[in-house]
């Protein structure tokens, strides 16, 4: 069997700002796939952050209303740390986004990709 991987970027290495605001990533439409793979992965820089960045992935079947897929990823502290996850996108979810919190203290540099799986022969 042989598959059609699709990979997209909803953030492509965006700082989140010391105390701004929560920050959403672009929208990743998935109706016509099979699911796939999230990678998330959250860098410090060389002052580490005093409290962790998180990300909140959620998922909609109407692209309005959205539902936590799992609880938040929380990054570590720590001067040039890296964290890094996959998470497994089911076949039901139609749109997904990030929710990612800049409330650090110290700016963090994000990007998160996807790898849907858009064809089965």
């Amino acid at each position: 069997m042989v598959t059609t991987k699709v990979v997209s970027v909803l953030d492509n290495n965006v700082t989140l700002t010391a105390a701004a605001a929560n920050h959403t990533s672009g929208n990743w439409d998935l109706q016509d796939g099979y699911g796939g793979k999230l990678g998330l992965k959250v860098t410090n820089g060389a002052t580490g952050p005093t409290l962790a960045a998180q990300c909140q992935i959620q998922v909609s079947g109407d692209n309005t209303n959205w539902y936590n897929l799992g609880g938040a990823l929380i990054s570590t502290l720590g001067n040039n740390v890296v964290t890094s996850w996959v998470v497994m996108v089911p076949i039901g979810a139609k749109y997904l986004q990030v929710i990612s919190g800049s409330n650090t203290g110290q700016d963090v540099v994000l990007r998160v990709a996807g790898v849907e799986i858009s064809e089965i022969s």
